[in-house]
C-alpha cells in the first residue's frame, strides 16, 4: 500500500499541470462546500448566540392559546390572576436566572402621533406596561431622559419612555423629552429614550430575535404598568422576562419558568410557554438545513465534472502504460494488485485536491466573513465529510480506468509501443 501512494504521489508530481488541471474540479466543489457550509454554520452559531432578546441574555415567558407556538399569538389572554411576587421569586431561585421582571404588552399598527406626525416605521408598534425592574432585568439603557419614578410606577399617570428608532422618525434622534406624545388618543409625556443592552448588538440572534426586533425596544413605547389599561382599553395578561447568565441556558429556564407560572389559575385553554422554545426556532433550522442541503448540491456538481475530469485522465494514463502493466503482469502481478494500484492513484489524486480546496474554502469564507461582516465557522464533520467525498470521487471514477488496466492481457501488452 505504501508502494502505490509512493507511486501516486511521483504520478502526480512528475505530470504537474496536468495533475493540477485534473484536480481543479474537485480544488472548486470542495472549496465551495466548505466556504457555503463554514459561512452557514458560523450564522447559525450566531443565531444560536442568544434565543430571544435584542442581543441580550432575557427569554420572554408569555401566555398563549394551548397548542399554539406563535409568539403572543397575535390575542389578548384576560381574565386571569396576574404574577405574584412569589413566582417572581421562584423564577429567580432557578439556576443560571440572574434576574426577572413582570410586564404586559399589547400590539398595535396606528393611534401614535406626535403633532401632526404619526408614527408609522414598522409592521406594528408594541406597547409595554412595566414593572419597576424591567429596565433592569433587560439591561436596557437611557439615550436621553430619565426613567419612571416610584410615584409613577405606582400611579396612572400619563408618563412614557420611547425606543430609539420612534425617535428618530418623530424627533429626528433630538431629546423628546417633555414633549407629549399621543398613544390611542391619550396624551403622555415623554420622560425618557430607551436604547438596547450595552452588550446588544443590532444582528439577529435567533428567528424569536428576528420577531421580537419588529417590536423590540427601538420601536416600543413604555408605561408603568398601572397606566397601561388607559390607552388600551383592557387588562392584558401578564408575562415575564427573564435574565439569565449563559444563553444556553435560556430554553431550559424559560420551560422551568413556564412551569412554575403554569401552576397558576390560567384561563381554559391557555397555559404559558418560552418563547425561546417555541417551534418557529425549529423552523429556522429546517430552512437553515434547506439551504445547506441545495448550496452544497449545486456545489457537488463541480465535483461530478471532477470526477470525470479523474476519470479521463485516468483511463489516459492507462494507454500510456500498457508497457508497464503488461511487465508487472509479467512479473507476476495479480489482477487485484494493477486495480488497487490504479484506484489508489485516482484517490490520491482527489485526495490531494481536496486538501487544497479544504484550505481554500477556509480562505474564501474568512474572506466573505470579513467583506460581508458576516460570521464563519469551520465545521469539523464537514472537514471529514469533504475529505471522504473526494476520495469517495476518485475511488468511484477510478474503477473503470483501474478495471481496464487490471484486464490488459500481458502478451498484449508488451507488444504495445
Amino acid at each position: 500500500m505504501i508502494e502505490n501512494l509512493s507511486e501516486a504521489l511521483k504520478g502526480i508530481f512528475s505530470h504537474k499541470m496536468r495533475s493540477f488541471l485534473t484536480m481543479l474540479g474537485v480544488i472548486i466543489g470542495i472549496a465551495s462546500i466548505l466556504a457555503i457550509v463554514s459561512i452557514v454554520e458560523g450564522t447559525s452559531k450566531k443565531l444560536q448566540k442568544s434565543l430571544i432578546g435584542a442581543g441580550n441574555n432575557v427569554t420572554n415567558v408569555t401566555l398563549q392559546q394551548s397548542g399554539s407556538d406563535d409568539y403572543n399569538n397575535g390575542q389578548v389572554i384576560t381574565s386571569m390572576t396576574p404574577i405574584s411576587k412569589a413566582e417572581i421569586n421562584s423564577i429567580k431561585k432557578i439556576p443560571g436566572v440572574e434576574d426577572a421582571a413582570r410586564y404586559v404588552s399589547a400590539q398595535f399598527y396606528d393611534g401614535i402621533r406626535y403633532n401632526d406626525m404619526s408614527y408609522n416605521n414598522g409592521p406594528a408598534v408594541t406597547l409595554y406596561g412595566i414593572t419597576p425592574t424591567y429596565f433592569k432585568t433587560t439591561e436596557s439603557r437611557l439615550i436621553y431622559g430619565r426613567n419612571f419614578t416610584q410615584n409613577e410606577y405606582s400611579s396612572t399617570d400619563k408618563v412614557c419612555i420611547i425606543g430609539e428608532q420612534m425617535c428618530e422618525s418623530l424627533f429626528n434622534n433630538s431629546d423628546p423629552t417633555g414633549l407629549v406624545l399621543e398613544i390611542k388618543g391619550e396624551p403622555f409625556y415623554i420622560v425618557g429614550v430607551v436604547g438596547g443592552s450595552q452588550s446588544s448588538q443590532t444582528s439577529y440572534e435567533s428567528i424569536d430575535d428576528y420577531n421580537m426586533s419588529l417590536f423590540s425596544s427601538d420601536s416600543s413605547i413604555y408605561i408603568p404598568m398601572k397606566s397601561f389599561a388607559i390607552p388600551v382599553s383592557f387588562d392584558a395578561a401578564e408575562s415575564a422576562a427573564i435574565r439569565v447568565s449563559d444563553t444556553r441556558l435560556m430554553k431550559t429556564v424559560g420551560n422551568q419558568a413556564a412551569d412554575i407560572l403554569n401552576m397558576n389559575s390560567l384561563p381554559s385553554g391557555c397555559e404559558y410557554k418560552s418563547a425561546s422554545s417555541s417551534q418557529v426556532d425549529n423552523s429556522l433550522k429546517t430552512l437553515t438545513n434547506a439551504i445547506t442541503a441545495m448550496l452544497v448540491s449545486i456545489a457537488s456538481l463541480s465535483l461530478l465534472v471532477g470526477g470525470i475530469g479523474v476519470m479521463n485522465i485516468m483511463l489516459v494514463s492507462v494507454t500510456e502504460r500498457t508497457s508497464e502493466i503488461g511487465l508487472k503482469k509479467a512479473l507476476g502481478a495479480k489482477r487485484r494488485d494493477i486495480l488497487v494500484q490504479f484506484l489508489t492513484e485516482s484517490a490520491v489524486l482527489t485526495g490531494v485536491g481536496g486538501l487544497i480546496g479544504l484550505l481554500l474554502g477556509i480562505i474564501i469564507a474568512r474572506i466573505i466573513s470579513i467583506f460581508l461582516q458576516i460570521n464563519f465557522a469551520v465545521p469539523i464533520q464537514w472537514v471529514f465529510i469533504s475529505m471522504a467525498f473526494s476520495l469517495a470521487i476518485g475511488i468511484f471514477f477510478g474503477v473503470a480506468p483501474a478495471n481496464k488496466a487490471s484486464k490488459l492481457n500481458p502478451i498484449d501488452a508488451l507488444r504495445r509501443e
